[in-house]
């Protein structure tokens, strides 16, 4: 009677676990070095830290290949790699796109190179069409898994600070912050999908190893918590869509730059004052800066500073959406 007993019990685990891991939520990393844990040596990368914060209502899986690219027409593209082929049929429910950093070798300029020194047989393309074709193979990275018959919840990442221009890598922090970061958003915008913030988010130097572009142990699991706080809803993700309103503020403009939202619960920009060919505007409880670099200051209408943060490129600043805000650089 009692082995009876548990055989049966031990059928009933067995299957159990087996509905679990059907119904679990599948998230796929796909990634370049970032994602697959360069550098760590066995430590846990930042997949596997996700699937500790998530838990066992998820399966997570790392399809990170280091030193690939979301642009076709490279030699290291990841469109060619098996990992593309396996987080496809793996028919994820949660994709999180996390590549770009090695597409800035295309806009490196050192010594004796212009922008297409790495650009392999693509020599005889311009900047700008360079630009246009990389930013719609983003687009198509993000359809490819759009139109799975699963219809999975894609986030794309603004790539966080990155500088390695020497030994060969050619990776440059500006490059990332003028162009590729502006490729990926326009695509995630252009595709209506989510997108984290990791350039303002994951901002700590010591989160990164001596070679300026991996995260450590510690930065693997903050770059995982920022991800499962996404998934999570626990902060917000850049919304995409084009209903959004968008200033463009160019050099010592005084005008304000209203939000013209119909309900109260969007903050308004009353001034903002001497940035160039930055782009400021507001959603909600956040104002954003896009296309400066540099410290922003933000006061209230009587003049009374508030915060200062830095930009890199891209910020998101967190207010009271019921308030009135003035914008300056300082």
């Amino acid at each position: 009677m009692g082995s009876k007993f548990w055989a049966i019990m031990g059928a009933v685990f067995f299957a159990t676990t087996a509905i679990s891991a059907q119904t679990a939520t599948k998230v796929a990393c796909v990634g370049n070095s970032i994602t697959y844990g360069y550098g760590l040596y066995g430590v846990t990368t930042y997949p596997q830290h996700l699937q500790q914060i998530l838990g066992n209502e998820y399966e997570v899986k790392n399809f990170g290949n280091s030193g690939k690219m979301f642009h076709k027409g490279s030699n290291e593209s990841y469109w060619s790699q098996a990992e593309f082929k396996e987080a496809y049929n793996y028919a994820p429910d949660i994709v999180i796109i996390e590549l770009g950093t090695n597409d800035s070798k295309y806009f490196f300029s050192g010594d004796g190179t212009n922008y297409n020194y790495y650009f392999y047989g693509y020599k005889d393309i311009s900047k700008e069409e360079l630009v246009a074709e990389m930013t719609r193979d983003y687009e198509a990275l993000i359809d490819t898994f759009a139109h799975q018959p699963q219809k999975p919840i894609i986030y794309a990442t603004l790539q966080p600070y990155a500088n390695h221009p020497h030994e060969g890598w050619f990776i440059t922090d500006t490059a990332i912050v003028s162009t590729i970061n502006p490729i990926i958003k326009s695509a995630a915008n252009s595709k209506g999908v989510k997108l984290i913030d990791l350039r303002t988010l994951f901002n700590k130097t010591e989160w990164l190893q001596d070679d300026k572009v991996h995260p450590n142990a510690t930065g693997a699991k903050e770059l995982a918590q920022i991800i499962a706080n996404a998934i999570q809803g626990k902060i917000p993700t850049v919304e995409t869509s084009s209903s959004s309103v968008t200033t463009s503020v160019e050099s010592s403009s005084s005008e304000a730059a209203e939000s013209s939202s119909s309900s109260n619960q969007t903050a308004a920009i009353q001034g903002s004052l001497g940035f160039k060919n930055a782009k400021i505007y507001t959603r909600e409880n956040f104002i954003f800066v896009e296309n400066y670099a540099g410290k922003v200051s933000l006061f209230d209408l009587n003049g009374n500073l508030l915060k200062t943060e830095q930009s890199n490129g891209f910020l998101q600043i967190p207010v009271n959406p019921a308030c009135r805000y003035i914008v300056k650089p300082r």
